[in-house]
């Protein structure tokens, strides 16, 4: 019984930050692009999170493929997450949204505070972009291979 309630927990759980995360994007005023890409990133992750679910469930013989597709789509997620990061600061020409309202030892913060003040930001956003394509890459050629043995 417990462990029935347990599974239907996490369930619950990531249905809750599915419809959390979203929610906040879109609450925000984003452009366009910069919407999609931030929604590919949060529902990317919500993918790992349900195949780790089932991974960590599951009593057949996908439970290691399920766990495998879980790692690349949280990379993916992250990779896409620096993409949306980059992007947006390239498009608004700022750095704004990367600063915490004080002082903070944040790395993140530092680096935004040193673009904003040096004019950098869109070289930031670009530096943003490469750190994501080389996050996603992994991920998105084995899904580009899954895809190309399925067909």
């Amino acid at each position: 019984m417990h462990k029935n309630m347990t599974r239907y927990f996490f369930v619950i759980f990531i249905t809750l930050v599915t419809i959390t995360l979203n929610g906040a994007v879109l609450s925000e005023s984003l452009s366009d692009v910069t919407l999609m890409i931030s929604l590919l990133a949060i529902n990317a992750f919500s993918l790992s999170l349900i195949l780790f679910w089932l991974g960590g469930y599951s009593r057949t013989s996908n439970k290691a493929k399920y766990l495998v597709l879980g790692h690349a789509a949280l990379f993916l997620s992250v990779g896409v997450g620096f993409l949306a990061l980059g992007y947006h600061a390239i498009e608004a020409q700022s750095c704004q949204f990367l600063l915490n309202d004080g002082d903070s030892k944040n790395l993140i913060h530092k680096a935004g505070l040193w673009a904003t003040e040096n004019s950098y930001c869109p070289w930031l956003g670009a530096g943003l972009i490469a750190f994501g394509v080389f996050m996603a890459w992994p991920s998105l050629k084995l899904f580009i291979g899954i895809q190309a043995k399925g067909t």
